[in-house]
């Protein structure tokens, strides 16, 4: 791992001297869960990412990102120091055992690489070519880069609410509707208010031979934000399948605030549509003083990043009560409310947890602190009760 790590800062480096570009690290991440695991045993689990930017003035940019392959780092902690041996007579259980205890240990690879040309070829757009991660659509995270708001996005995404992915499936988490993953271009066109995108890439989430595209418009004007998007993948289906959905914030400036998702990830015109195939998120916010009150529903779809989620029928509300803010020098503290309806599950169908929660930043990291309390049902044994989350991230 080490000679990946350091054969990747020199690339970066050299490719930032040859230019007289600028590299930085926009996202470094670390998050830790802890949660019991199959054995009944109290485990932590971590995960790790990295951001890294070479912003070449006017000319180009280029980015990349780094992950470990695995949902959890110590696994990859054990699996490195352990020497992995086939027995003599060798069954098909003890390969598949070597195989997945070599794929453990790879540990760090690269998640994200990509060069964009701005003002191609003396026009005003940009045309940027990519593999691997791309865009989220319609989570709220791209507004405070690209127009300099706020953070409006909602807290009740990605792996500090679902650490165990979704279905089972440790690679998806919830974030927004949809995120570009493949191999192909994005083109776009730059503006003060108004900002669309175009994408044409091979799609990783269906496999090689397999394609998608999709095209995305942000909008921002004073206090309120909007972002949709459309898309198909083929061949897929006989006729393919579809997918399209939108984001709405508002803020009222003074009694608080409103955020809502709503989409299908996927459409498939050869089956009948179903309400479980919706992506539904409301949540209004109301400011008083120091304080907000956060209410939050969510219906979780069939489908989601080209997968069934085994998840239909599936419900969150939520309800988050804070004080204060998250910014430099300042903390925001609180407890959420959480029931919560899987009615795919054998087990625990029904689930109430309360969660204090405490965030604050200091010397540019940040720190996300939250331990959900399962009150029912009441598991066994008794300290899985408690399921922690630590996030800690900053930038340079």
């Amino acid at each position: 791992m080490q000679k990946k790590i350091l054969a990747i800062l020199a690339l970066a480096g050299a490719i930032g001297a040859a230019y007289g570009a600028d590299l930085s690290v926009p996202y470094l991440g670390l998050m830790t869960n802890g949660r019991l695991n199959a054995a009944g045993a109290f485990e932590l689990a971590s995960r790790v990412d990295i951001e890294m930017l070479i912003a070449g003035g006017t000319k180009f940019d280029a980015w990349f990102r780094l992950g470990f392959r695995n949902a959890s780092i110590e696994e990859y902690l054990l699996a490195a120091e352990t020497n992995s041996t086939l027995p003599d007579g060798a069954t098909a259980t003890d390969i598949a055992t070597a195989v997945s205890a070599l794929q453990t240990a790879t540990g760090l690879t690269l998640r994200t690489v990509a060069i964009e040309v701005k003002e191609l070829m003396g026009t005003p757009l940009s045309l940027a070519a990519f593999v691997g991660h791309l865009d989220t659509f319609c989570s709220g995270s791209d507004f405070p880069a690209l127009f300099g708001t706020g953070d409006f996005a909602t807290r009740f995404r990605g792996y500090m609410y679902y650490p165990d992915g979704i279905g089972g499936d440790a690679s998806r988490r919830y974030d927004g509707l949809h995120e570009i993953y493949g191999t192909g271009v994005r083109l776009s066109l730059p503006g003060k208010a108004l900002l669309p995108f175009f994408y044409a890439y091979q799609d990783s989430w269906l496999g090689p031979g397999y394609y998608s595209s999709d095209a995305r418009v942000l909008f921002n004007y004073d206090r309120l934000n909007l972002e949709a998007f459309a898309g198909a993948s083929f061949p897929v289906s006989a006729a393919g399948v579809y997918r399209a959905g939108m984001l709405f914030h508002y803020d009222t400036g003074v009694v608080g605030d409103f955020y809502a998702q709503i989409g299908v990830p996927r459409w498939d015109p050869t089956q009948p549509f179903g309400m479980d195939m919706l992506y539904f998120m409301f949540e209004p916010r109301v400011r008083f003083g120091a304080g907000m009150l956060t209410l939050s529903l969510f219906f979780h779809p069939a489908w989601y990043l080209q997968s069934e989620t085994d998840e239909q029928g599936a419900v969150e509300l939520r309800t988050d009560l804070s004080f204060g803010e998250v910014s430099e020098g300042k903390t925001r503290g609180g407890v959420e409310l959480e029931l919560a309806y899987a009615p795919n599950l054998a087990a625990d169908a029904l689930t109430i947890e309360a969660a204090p929660y405490l965030q604050f930043i200091r010397n540019g990291v940040r720190w996300d602190m939250r331990l959900a309390l399962r009150a029912f049902p009441f598991p066994n044994p008794w300290y899985g009760l408690f399921m922690p989350t630590v996030g800690v991230s900053t930038s340079f």
